[in-house]
C-alpha cells in the first residue's frame, strides 16, 4: 500500500534538471545530488538522480472528485508504467518517494507495501488547487 498526500498549494515554474511530471527516491543521505522546494512549506529535499517514472509512463488524468475530505484526482500509469511502479515499490519498501510536477515536490508517500496498481491519486487542500494541477498534468500526460 502507497499512502500519500499532499499539503499545500499548486505548483508554479518548472525547475531545472526536473521533467513535467516524475517521481524519484527521496535521498537516505545527503550526498549532493538534485534537490526540490516541497510545495506549500518552500523547504527542500535530495532525491536521487534517476527519475523512476516520467512523463512517458502516464496516459491520463481524471477528473477532479473528492476523496475522504479532500479535492483529488487519479493519475493512470500505462501499462509499461505499471509494471515499472510495481517494481519500484518492490524492491523500496520503507524508502519515500518524491511526486514531482513542475520542479516541486508534491507528495513523499512513504512505500509501506509493494503496490500493484495502474496509477495513483494525488490530493491537494482545495478544489480550485486540484483543478488548475489536473489541467497542468493532463496537458504534459494526454497534449492532444
Amino acid at each position: 500500500m502507497l499512502v500519500a498526500f499532499l499539503a499545500g498549494p499548486a505548483i508554479s515554474q518548472a525547475a531545472s534538471g526536473f521533467g513535467p511530471i516524475e517521481i524519484r527516491l527521496v535521498a537516505q543521505e545527503p550526498r549532493g545530488g538534485p534537490t526540490a522546494v516541497v510545495a506549500g512549506d518552500d523547504r527542500k529535499l535530495e532525491v536521487e538522480p534517476e527519475t523512476l517514472l516520467g512523463p512517458s509512463d502516464f496516459v491520463s488524468v481524471s477528473q477532479v472528485e473528492w476523496v475522504e475530505g479532500k479535492p483529488g484526482f487519479n493519475v493512470v500509469l500505462t501499462p509499461a508504467g505499471a509494471e515499472k511502479y510495481e517494481r519500484i515499490s518492490t524492491e523500496n519498501v520503507g524508502r519515500t518517494l518524491a511526486i514531482i510536477v513542475d520542479g516541486k515536490i508534491l507528495m513523499t508517500p512513504k512505500i509501506l507495501d509493494p503496490v500493484r496498481a495502474q496509477g495513483f491519486l494525488l490530493t491537494l487542500n482545495t478544489e480550485p488547487e486540484a483543478q488548475a494541477l489536473a489541467a497542468k498534468v493532463r496537458q504534459v500526460v494526454a497534449p492532444n
